[in-house]
């Protein structure tokens, strides 16, 4: 039966969900849920947008607050539209609500369903997530949210025995540790140009955005990480930074020296790059300049990943192979493919040419 439920939920909250949903449609949906759930509008089993005063001048009025039959609110839910990532924002306006209403569980539903607990049983400034449920068939939470939430069901001890069990799942300072981790990785750097990118991309033109990142050197450290030698021992309590570097992805403190494997040859960054394209080009001697920039676009150097001959011989500094074994002769120009690969983009390069198939192995 929870089965049957829990997909009628998924249906009315997901899969029959338009991708420009407005929120005021959305709250139907909603409705219909809860009466899946059967709590009913028409039994005043919870009110839609009721208004309370705060203060002299001011008024709270969230989404819905469901109701015991002797009319005792039991737990409030606010709804964001499912096309809008949930943000902390979404989730701070739920908790107003709790500690307003004195309300241990709140629900957050948008993209997904997220249950809030502010008790007695946890001590911290904000309601702490106990569950975030997605709506997939077939989800145990789900399962365990329909066995909670049902009207029918509904029993505060049971309520706080989920909760308790939660709390126990939750180590926040592995949690913590963890996307610690994550966030000073080198994946999430490479993730963080995209953000950039994207922050910026409304007001600059994408290549000029592209050209800019590769001239700057980010790094994201931690606050209070241990110095590792007598050297930096003032940078003990150092503040998280973002560095500017003029110059290329790698300094002379930060160098990577992985070696890659292709085609029997040990290389570094760039010669593999080099090899890579003068090898598609001896396979594909037809290619036009127009042909080979669809197949090695610019995005993965992040600025240029070749240009012609001409071009490189105008620039000042040495950024292209122009020696003549170097240049590269297309059907239709003479090429210059970039020197300047580094940690960061000699990733996305390889990624792309291993979905062309083309084998390049780490060897160091």
């Amino acid at each position: 039966m929870n089965n049957e439920k829990w997909s009628e939920i998924c249906f009315l909250l997901s899969d029959s969900i338009k991708p420009d949903v407005s929120e005021n449609a959305f709250e139907k949906n909603i409705i219909q849920a809860l009466r899946v759930l059967n709590w009913k509008q028409f039994l005043n089993d919870f009110d839609i947008r009721p208004s309370f005063q705060v203060g002299a001048s001011n008024r709270i009025t969230p989404d819905f607050v469901i109701k015991s039959i002797d009319q005792n609110k039991l737990f409030v839910i606010e709804i964001k539209q499912p096309n809008i990532p949930i943000s902390s924002n979404f989730q701070q306006q739920l908790f107003s609500y709790m500690r307003y209403l004195k309300l241990e569980y709140g629900i957050l539903i948008g993209q997904s369903i997220q249950i809030f607990y502010d008790g007695d049983l946890v001590k911290q400034d904000d309601p702490i997530l106990l569950e975030t449920i997605k709506f997939e068939h077939n989800n145990e939470r789900g399962l365990a949210f329909v066995e909670l939430f049902d009207k029918e069901n509904f029993n505060k001890e049971v309520l706080k025995e989920f909760t308790l069990k939660s709390l126990k799942k939750i180590n926040l300072k592995q949690d913590f540790k963890e996307l610690t981790k994550k966030i000073v990785s080198v994946d999430f750097l490479e993730r963080l140009n995209e953000l950039i990118k994207q922050d910026f991309i409304s007001d600059y033109d994408g290549e000029l955005i592209d050209s800019v990142l590769t001239e700057l050197k980010i790094e994201i450290s931690e606050k209070y990480k241990s110095a590792i030698n007598s050297n930096i021992q003032n940078q003990k309590h150092s503040q998280p930074k973002i560095l500017y570097s003029p110059g290329t992805v790698d300094n002379v403190n930060n160098k990577d020296y992985t070696k890659y494997l292709f085609n029997g040859q040990t290389l570094g960054k760039n010669r593999l790059v080099l090899a890579v394209i003068k090898d598609y080009i001896e396979k594909n001697p037809a290619t036009s300049f127009n042909q080979l920039k669809s197949m090695f676009p610019d995005r993965l150097q992040g600025q240029e990943t070749f240009t012609t001959e001409n071009s490189a011989a105008l620039k000042s500094d040495r950024r292209n192979f122009i020696k003549p074994n170097e240049l590269i002769h297309l059907a239709d120009e003479i090429v210059a493919v970039s020197t300047q690969w580094g940690i960061f983009n000699i990733k996305t390069f390889i990624n792309h040419c291993r979905q062309m198939n083309i084998d390049i192995q780490t060897t160091q």
